[in-house]
């Protein structure tokens, strides 16, 4: 009994024991958890282990900067406030940029004074510690490009109140409160591009008092158009980009009075009514882009403006554009005629885009010294305009006359220019003789001092491509004129006379490609003049440059004859069959099969002999399974015998056992 009980109490203190040790274990376990938690807490990443870091010019070129660059996912930036900062020896400005690396929540940075752009482009932020850079007080330019940021407060921009540029572009903010700017009293660039911003966020932009550049495109900013405030906001406005938007209107008081703004951009919103004197506050609007809107009726433009973008409207008149305007594009409007010359003063107009109208004449009489690009593309000109001459355009460079209703081409009056367009032209069959006698090629002069200095030669070139009708091109188009470069590709043409042009002064290029080349005696002279020349330079233009016909070379490329001795599209090489004008490869075709050669015979009697053994291999094969066949039928055949006399020799053996007991 009493030894019962002792082994009871060490089994018990034994058991108690053994436990101890198996908390104790776990207890060093767990602390031992904790300290490699805390080692791994308090990690520091140094910034020139994981990225790359170099000193580069900065963007002016001026001087040099640090640059840090880290790319890609890196768990070590989940923590931005455990970096390191690269050493800096010669106490360079700073430039980094976290691109990519899957930071969700922004910490504050350790500091550093020189740091002057931080970039956290392609990033899920989404907040942020309060006052991340209140440590790096010197920055000047911050972006949080792509980001999932839906608020900002006050308080991400405390103590950087010298920051210049800002990118919160590609978010998802969507209201803006009137402080959110408050310390940024010196910002001169901000953009709020692809948010979701309906309204426009006057009040919060009130602090930015040097604002110069503003960027709210690609919102949902509707209604009228409002840049105006009771406070200082849009006073130092230079640049204002808000397109993409859902503007509807333009009114007189949409602009501060006698802003500064230069440049301001409305495309592609939904504009139908500005009111006449909307812009004459913009005193110093040099360019305006209203493409892509619904508007119909004129209205008033300051005196100094250059640039006026209209394409892609309603419009039915001209608007009334001042002296000094250097580029106009009323490009696809609804102008079925020409601007009063009474009302309109473009002498120093420059570029001049009217295509995609219902025009169908040029009837101006006064001089347009300046310009230099006149665009009448696919309007209802049925002739060349007579007006188009060098009198009334003295120094035109750039003529396009694409896709309207031609059917002959006649330049009645001389002209100089540097390039002509006059492709898609449907009606278009023929170019007559002389179609292009008048056009002549313009010299590029620049200015060496005070001396003028010619520059090139006078030639031009001309893009006369994809005029489904035309089927030929005479002899004397291009006589008294010169061509640097020419595109006659995607045609419907069958052959070109040899003495069309001076080939060899074609320096630029001629493109052939994509017509229906007769390949005939004909077409000869091609392969030697023409592609010779243009192998070495321009092989690119050869690529699609193929027959048409006769059937025996359709679809086969002029190049394959690249370099031939012979003449192969001036012999006997196919015959007439039929009365569909097929073609059949005749006889006389076999001098222009490859000719038979030592290696070519030799690589037959190669084939002819492993042909035989092949067979005689065959045939051994099939007699040894022949043999084999038959061997086993034999052996079969004697271990049946075999197997019949035992059974025979014991039934006989058993029969004698029963007679000799009877």
């Amino acid at each position: 009994m009493y030894a019962g009980k002792m082994r009871a109490i060490v089994f018990i203190v034994l058991f108690l024991i053994y436990f101890d040790d198996i908390n104790g274990q776990e207890e060093m376990n767990q602390i031992g958890e904790n300290i490699e938690s805390v080692t791994e807490t308090n990690r520091i990443i140094k910034l020139d282990d994981v990225c790359t870091c170099s000193e580069i010019p900065d963007i002016t070129g001026t001087h040099l900067v640090l640059n840090i660059l880290c790319a890609g996912q890196m768990e070590e930036f989940k923590d931005l406030d455990k970096i390191e900062w690269p050493p800096n020896r010669h106490e360079l400005k700073i430039a980094a940029s976290f691109q990519g690396v899957g930071v969700t929540t922004l910490a504050k940075l350790p500091p550093n004074r020189h740091v002057e752009t931080l970039l956290f482009h392609s990033n899920t932020i989404t907040n942020y510690w309060p006052e991340p850079f209140s440590d790096v007080p010197n920055l000047k330019t911050l972006s949080f490009y792509q980001n999932e940021l839906s608020y900002i407060t006050q308080d991400l921009f405390a103590n950087i109140d010298g920051l210049e540029e800002l990118d919160l572009s590609y978010n998802k903010l969507t209201v803006l409160a009137p402080t959110d700017f408050k310390y940024l009293r010196h910002l001169k660039r901000l953009s709020l591009q692809s948010n979701l911003i309906s309204e426009m966020p006057i009040r919060a932009l009130d602090a930015l008092v040097t604002l110069e550049e503003l960027d709210i495109s690609r919102n949902n900013l509707g209604g009228e158009l409002v840049l105006r405030s009771d406070g200082e906001a849009f006073k130092a406005l230079k640049q204002v980009f808000l397109g993409n938007n859902k503007i509807t209107y333009v009114s007189k008081n949409s602009f501060e009075p006698d802003n500064k703004i230069e440049l301001l951009d409305l495309t592609y919103n939904q504009i139908q009514t500005i009111d006449e004197d909307a812009f004459l506050t913009c005193i110093n609007l040099q360019e305006l882009n209203l493409a892509n809107n619904n508007i119909t009726f004129i209205f008033q433009l300051p005196q100094l403006i250059q640039i006026v973008i209209l394409k892609d409207n309603t419009m039915y008149q001209w608007p009334p554009f001042p002296t000094g305007i250097k580029l106009i594009d009323l490009s696809n409007n609804r102008l079925s005629d020409i601007y009063d010359e009474d009302k309109a003063d473009f002498e120093n107009l420059e570029v001049l885009d009217i295509s995609g109208n219902h025009l169908t004449d040029l009837n101006i009489k006064k001089k347009m010294p300046s310009l230099l690009n006149l665009d009448l593309a696919y309007n209802m000109i049925k002739d060349v305009p007579n007006t188009l001459n060098s009198e009334i355009f003295p120094n035109l460079k750039v003529l396009r006359l694409d896709g309207n209703p031609i059917r002959s081409i006649y330049f009645k009056n001389i002209i100089a220019l540097k390039t002509l367009f006059m492709s898609d032209l449907e009606n278009l069959t023929v170019v007559d003789d002389k179609a292009f006698s008048n056009v002549m090629g313009r010299e590029d002069i620049v200015m060496d001092g005070q001396d003028p200095t010619v520059v090139g030669s006078s030639c031009f070139s001309l893009y006369l491509s994809n005029c489904k009708s035309l089927k030929e091109i005479k002899t004397g188009a291009f006589d008294g004129t010169s061509l640097c470069m020419l595109d006659i590709s995607r045609n419907n043409l069958t052959n070109i006379p040899r003495d069309l042009l001076d080939w060899s002064s074609v320096t630029e290029g001629i493109n052939l490609q994509f017509n229906p080349w007769h390949c005939t005696c004909d077409l000869e002279w091609m392969l030697h003049e023409l592609l010779a020349r243009m192998y070495d330079k321009y092989p690119n233009l050869l690529l699609d440059m193929r027959c048409g016909s006769p059937r025996a070379f359709e679809g086969l490329r002029l190049v394959h004859w690249y370099n031939w001795t012979e003449e192969p599209l001036c012999t006997d090489m196919y015959s007439r069959a039929g009365s569909h004008d097929t073609y059949m490869i005749g006889e006389s075709s076999e001098r222009y099969f490859p000719k038979v050669t030592t290696l070519t015979i030799v690589l037959c009697v190669s084939i002819i002999i492993s042909l035989f053994v092949a067979i005689g291999l065959i045939v051994y094969l099939v007699k040894t399974r022949k043999r084999h066949r038959i061997k086993e039928a034999a052996m079969q055949r004697k271990r049946q015998s075999a197997a019949d006399a035992k059974h025979f020799n014991g039934v006989e053996k058993e029969q004698v056992t029963a007679l000799n007991k009877a």
